[in-house]
Order: structure tokens, then sequence, then C-alpha cells
């Protein structure tokens, strides 16, 4: 009953977040502001670089798991959300602010708001494997991610929970602008039983942390013609690439805790990516 509950309402707000679409970025008009072309070409490229950066801080995957791993048969679904912060207050009516600039009517929200939904899987040796899909809140663009975990050390009463993380997440469906990220991270907590009866009850609470990178990968899909004169091009955080550019390979930070009772339990987390921004991140689900 609690399953289903759940996935009414996942259902419901995924549902109300693609009601309007109005906040699709457009990067094809990053280059004038209220019908004039502007002046300062060098500015608007280094906005179209902060919008890339916050971007992919906002669609990335986001830390809603404890250290611990599931178990060779733990399985886990969960309703998720994720707030991120972005740029979106100008200096004055003639200083937009970078995402003003990408909007289609000048006028972004301040935060983006991403609900979806997650799976994790339970492999042998303390593995774990994840996907998730989420949909960009108000606009026509969603996001899918994957990842996959090693817990080092788990489950010893004494010692902390270690893990390792790598994944990516792709920005799906907007017409001018193809964007991933590569996420790499370390997370160390523990977990500790809650309640009067503590070898009888089930219920604990699981603090964690960590650091990390994230990596970004951006191309425009728009012609070489159209790119050079608006001033922008693909970039990416990973040397092997062509397109490689200082600034997009990113330090990022982690902390959260997960409460849970039974087969129920709740997440939160605060995540910072350097020269991008936090976010907030929220999960409810049920572990099998």
């Amino acid at each position: 009953m609690l399953t289903s509950r759940l996935m009414l309402i996942a259902g419901f707000t995924l549902g109300s977040a693609q009601a309007v679409a109005a906040d699709d970025i457009v990067l094809s008009q990053i280059d004038t502001w209220r019908g004039q072309p502007v002046k300062n070409a060098a500015e608007a490229s280094k906005d179209y670089e902060i919008v890339l950066r916050q971007l992919a801080a906002a669609i990335s995957n986001a830390p809603v798991s404890p250290a611990e791993t599931l178990g060779l048969n733990g399985f886990d679904v969960a309703f998720s959300n994720t707030w991120a912060f972005l740029s979106a207050s100008g200096g004055g009516i003639n200083d937009p602010a970078p995402w003003e600039r990408v909007h289609p009517d000048h006028d972004p929200n301040h935060v983006m708001w991403r609900p979806g939904v997650s799976v994790r899987k339970g492999l042998p040796l303390s593995l774990e494997v994840g996907a998730n899909w989420s949909s960009v809140a108000f606009t026509n663009q969603s996001a899918l991610g994957g990842f996959a975990r090693w817990s080092i050390f788990e489950g010893y009463q004494n010692a902390p929970d270690v893990s390792m993380q790598v994944g990516y997440a792709g920005y799906i469906g907007n017409d001018e602008l193809e964007l991933g990220a590569l996420d790499g991270s370390m997370s160390i907590g523990h977990t500790f039983p809650l309640g009067y009866l503590i070898d009888i009850n089930q219920a604990d609470i699981a603090p964690f942390g960590g650091v990390g990178f994230m990596k970004l990968n951006a191309s425009p899909r728009l012609s070489a013609a159209e790119q050079e004169q608006l001033g922008i091009g693909a970039v990416s955080g990973m040397t092997s690439k062509d397109s490689y550019k200082p600034g997009f390979s990113l330090f990022t930070s982690h902390l959260g805790v997960r409460i849970r009772s039974g087969d129920f339990h709740i997440t939160t987390s605060a995540a910072i990516v350097a020269r991008a921004g936090p976010t907030i991140n929220m999960a409810i689900g049920m572990t099998y």
C-alpha cells in the first residue's frame, strides 16, 4: 500500500512538473538582450560557461544513499527530488544574469527543481548498481543517470562504512544543447540503531558525507557558423577530449543523513559543486 502511494505521488508530481514548459534553455539568444545585440561577447561566453557548470551540477547523480550498500539480495526504489540554486538575478536592467540570457522570457526560476525516481540493486562483494530518471520541472527536458558503487568497508560495529561511486548523467530533450556529467565520489558514514529496544526494533539513522569530482561534457546543437557568432562551443572537463578546457573538472562535497524504519526510509543531503553551486536533495523510498 505504501509503495503504491509513493508511486502515485511520484506520477502526480512528475506530471505537474511537465505541465508548463517555460524554462527551456535557448542558446541561440545568448548574444542578445531585450532585442539588442550584446556588446561584450566575452561576457556572453562567460555566462554560457556558468550555465553549463550549474546545469551539470543540477542534473548529476544526487548523493541520496548512505555509505553502506544494499547487500546481495537488496533492492531499493525511491521517489527523489533535487533543488539546484541558479545564477538568475542580474545586477540591473542592462546587466543580465547568466540564466536570464538563455531563458525564453528572460525570467528564469532561481531554483531548478528535478523530481524523479531511482532504483538500486545490490550485488555480490559489496557492489551495487543504480539508475535514476527525473523531469526538469517546467521544461521539456529530463535527466537520466546511472552509477555503480563499491563498499570498501561496511557493517563493522566499531568502524565507519566507506564506499566509492562512479556514475554518469545526461541532459535529455533540449533542441540546442547536449550535456552530460561524469561523477565520482567517496563517502564515509555509519549506521546507528534508534529506540529503546536496540536489539529488537528495526529503526536506525545513518549520517554520511564525502568528497569527489564532476567532469562535464557539453556541445551546442547549433551550426558551426552559429556557434562562432554566439561565441560558444563544445567544452569538456576530460583531458582526453579535443574540446577539453580547464574549469570543467570540478571538486564536489556532500553531507547527508538517512532515517529508516523497517523497509521505509527518508534521506536528505546537501551537495556543493565548486564554481557551480549547491543542491538540496531528498529521497523517500522502500528497501526490499
